[in-house]
């Protein structure tokens, strides 16, 4: 049986350190080759820890990708509900929607690969898990800010979920390729123009300070 150090502050960082190397060493395996194909082994030896340790941690391997999954859409949801709560205009809130998505993507590229293989992953590949409830994290303070955008008269057609749908086809479309072509970047002033597209439409009058310009260049 393993136990957990206590008592002098170095060993209870070591045993925070542990426990943060073992999430580490999952996430990396887990977004390069999936639940399935990854094993505890690969973990731990990953981690530079034993196998007792990784059990002291977590009950298994399938509650050590429940924890990085949590974690994953606590971080967008939190972030969303933040952007969502502020006092801003619609489109100021779907401009930081997007950013901060963006930004995710930039500098947590392996919890995106996770995000992306909970949800198009084949049914029978890893944990069962409620996607519903997973994808409701982040859409549900994107429908609040549409049905605002009605309410205030800056969004003028369809229904908050339809929008929310649509907002997040545009967004999403990108990150995936991101996924796809790391070299490309997903700016802030991609964002903004993105946000115009859905907004003005392509042949509205976005603003003249705004201009698309996409990072893809499929040959």
């Amino acid at each position: 049986m393993v136990t957990k150090p206590t008592g002098t502050a170095d060993e209870s960082a070591a045993a925070s350190s542990a426990e943060t190397r073992l999430l580490e060493s999952a996430l990396r395996l887990f977004s390069d080759k999936g639940y399935e194909s990854t094993s505890i082994r690969e973990i731990i030896e990953g981690a530079g820890v034993t196998r007792p340790v990784l059990y002291y941690y977590f009950v298994n391997k399938e509650d050590l990708y429940q924890r990085l999954v949590d974690t994953s859409f606590s971080e967008i949801a939190a972030q969303f509900e933040r952007i969502a709560s502020r006092e801003a205009t619609c489109r100021e809130r779907l401009v930081v929607f997007m950013q901060s998505a963006f930004d995710y993507v930039e500098n947590r590229p392996a919890s995106i690969r996770l995000i992306l293989q909970v949800f198009f992953a084949p049914p029978k590949q890893g944990p069962k898990l409620d996607k519903n409830r997973l994808w409701a994290l982040r859409f549900k303070p994107l429908v609040k800010v549409m049905e605002q955008g009605l309410a205030s008269g800056e969004l003028s057609h369809g229904d908050a979920a339809s929008m929310a749908w649509a907002f997040c086809g545009i967004m999403d479309i990108h990150i995936m390729t991101k996924t796809n072509l790391p070299e490309a970047h997903l700016t802030p002033e991609l964002a903004e123009g993105l946000v115009s597209v859905f907004m003005e439409g392509a042949c509205g009058a976005a603003p003249e300070s705004i201009e698309l310009k996409s990072p893809f260049r499929l040959e």
